[in-house]
């Protein structure tokens, strides 16, 4: 019996260094990616405003930055997907979540504005979660962007909080993003928070993104004890949700 405990420890052992050795490697590829990423866009950037006047050139450089910033963006999402799946150490404390959603709504506010984008808010004057906040913000980002993302200009997007949960009438903290966006097909519903899954179709082609912010999302709201989900019409707009525990 000593034996085999001393073969588990040391397998443990093994894979505790083995997750390390990858974190930091993880850490490593993204810091060397990130600083050619960001000296490649910067000199877009010049060369854009300092350039030649030639149309092409202008698209060129646009072309250029847009996948940097792409690419930036895929980083730093494989990054936070890193540290949810190693373990996400939530450092969680009492949070007031009108602070952070009204944060978000300032963030997304420019954007929504410039397609014509109407954003209302409705939730209680205090509420109170224990929970980390910066991760419950980028949960709120992420969800807020993509309502945004995925809405017609002259559609609204509308985020309301509650305190009760829809399917067990038990206290909760539930906050809901409803939009009148594209849509979700109904086959493509259950698929839309696994990783690097993205809706195919003529609607969605241009729009940028990883395919890993609704991951995400997910791992930080399972992380809180929580749970998230998703209803859609296809061309009539799209409801995310999660709920946490109070």
């Amino acid at each position: 019996e000593m034996v085999g405990l001393a073969a588990i420890l040391r397998d443990i052992t093994l894979l505790k260094e083995l997750e390390n050795m990858k974190d930091e490697l993880v850490r490593a590829v993204s810091h060397d990616l990130k600083n050619p990423l960001t000296v490649i866009h910067a000199t877009a950037q010049l060369l854009l405003r300092t350039g030649p006047t030639d149309p092409r050139f202008a698209t060129w450089c646009e072309r250029i930055m847009k996948t940097s910033d792409y690419m930036t963006e895929l980083i730093t999402d494989l990054l936070d997907l890193g540290k949810i799946e190693s373990g996400l150490e939530l450092a969680a404390e009492e949070v007031d979540l009108n602070p952070l959603v009204t944060d978000v709504m300032a963030t997304l506010q420019p954007q929504a504005e410039a397609r014509d984008i109407a954003i209302t808010v409705e939730m209680p004057e205090h509420v109170a979660v224990s929970a980390n906040p910066g991760r419950i913000k980028q949960a709120l980002l992420n969800l807020g962007g993509n309502a945004v993302k995925y809405t017609r200009p002259g559609g609204s997007v509308a985020i309301a909080v509650s305190m009760t949960d829809p399917a067990t009438s038990a206290p909760a903290v539930v906050v809901t993003l409803t939009d009148t966006g594209l849509g979700i097909p109904a086959a493509a519903l259950p698929h839309v928070f696994e990783k690097f899954y993205r809706v195919k179709s003529e609607a969605t082609s241009d729009i940028p993104g990883t395919g890993l912010g609704l991951a995400i999302t997910k791992s930080i709201i399972e992380a809180h004890g929580g749970r998230i989900w998703a209803e859609s019409q296809e061309g009539k707009g799209s409801t995310f949700a999660f709920c946490l525990p109070r």
